[in-house]
């Protein structure tokens, strides 16, 4: 209102060469400014001064209002280019925090679905090394009972073959001339052990068959020949046996053998690939919690730079009101002074006789 009413005054005094001298002055007066300036003039005339001192008085007037503007101007152009200094640091904070901001989010949005990536990954491989031991369980199961099935064949096939051995002992002291009632208990300790065996039944049927007839029908040369040559024949056919479930046994042996490090590799692969993906999985999260923590304090800091900004700006819009008001005062104060001088220059007479009348 006030920075209103000088501008007014300003108008008011500017036009004041349309309208009498007493009403310009009564107008000037009106005005505490101007009410001031003109009990000064007026002691200066009371006491008889010379019109060129009393407008002395107004050129020091003025030249004050001159001196108090350029004083003011230098601070606010101080203040403003500590304003722009301020601000400008501020903004770079600004931009500063909001990179942060943004470059942490997207840190921890990219680590996130890294870490779902790793999880997976994790998951999975846990799983190929359930899957790895049980393989390796399954197979050595499997390879064990190979293992045991052929101990167990082969120790059969020996008996057999001990058996067909004692068998062509036997045979060849009867082709020796040893009397059958001799060596009776053998034989029938050799026949019984023939006849009870399980493994072999329909391959020993013909030797048990053959002993049985020369016990029957007594021994003879050619029979025993026979015999001999039967058993030769089963013999070989259980060492070819033997040869050939040794050769299966060798085979499922090496195969298992590779396997099984095929096996234990993989699962050492596994195993180390598991404690890479845990580090990797730990790392990750302590990531999004890091970016996560630098996220709010950023944003703290940001919202507290913000708030820093909007109050210089406040305190610098203060100032330039006041800077505008306190320049409209004086220019208002400076055209009253002019105005005077030119009324003390130019009417004298009038303007002493005012301000004789005015209280």
């Amino acid at each position: 209102m006030q920075k209103i009413a000088l501008l007014a005054l300003v108008l008011a005094v500017t036009a004041a060469k349309f309208i009498d001298t007493h009403t310009t002055l009564a107008q000037i007066n009106a005005d505490p400014f101007g009410h001031v300036v003109l009990s000064a003039i007026k002691a200066h005339l009371q006491a008889s001064t010379p019109a060129n001192e009393v407008n002395m008085l107004l050129n020091g007037v003025g030249a004050g209002l001159v001196q108090d503007q350029n004083d003011h101007d230098h601070a606010f152009e101080l203040d403003t280019t500590t304003n722009n200094r301020i601000v400008e640091d501020l903004e770079k904070e600004i931009l500063y925090h909001q990179n942060q901001i943004a470059s942490n989010t997207q840190l921890r949005d990219d680590t996130i679905e890294a870490l779902a990536v790793s999880e997976e990954d994790i998951r999975v491989t846990i799983s190929d090394i359930a899957n790895n031991e049980a393989t390796y369980a399954r197979e050595e199961a499997t390879r064990n009972q190979q293992h045991e099935t052929f101990v167990a064949k082969v120790a059969a096939i020996d008996d057999v073959i001990d058996a067909i051995d004692e068998a062509s002992k036997l045979i060849q002291h009867l082709s020796l001339g040893a009397s059958f009632a001799q060596l009776k208990s053998k034989y029938d300790v050799l026949h019984k052990k023939l006849s009870d065996n399980t493994s072999h039944t329909a391959l020993l049927q013909p030797v048990i068959t053959a002993l049985t007839e020369l016990a029957t029908h007594g021994v003879n040369q050619k029979a025993l020949t026979k015999i001999a040559q039967l058993l030769s024949e089963i013999r070989q056919q259980l060492v070819s046996e033997k040869a050939a479930k040794t050769d299966v046994e060798d085979r499922q042996a090496a195969h298992w053998a590779e396997f099984s490090v095929h096996l234990s590799n993989e699962h050492t692969r596994l195993v180390e690939r598991k404690a890479q993906l845990e580090v990797q999985i730990q790392e990750q999260k302590d990531t999004i919690e890091d970016a996560q923590s630098w996220i709010e304090f950023h944003t703290l800091e940001l919202e507290n730079s913000e708030e820093r900004l909007a109050g210089q700006q406040a305190w610098y819009a203060v100032q330039s009101e006041i800077y505008e008001t306190q320049t409209a005062e004086r220019t208002a104060q400076q055209e009253i002074v002019d105005r005077l001088q030119e009324h003390i220059s130019e009417k004298l007479s009038t303007t002493a006789q005012f301000i004789a009348s005015r209280n």
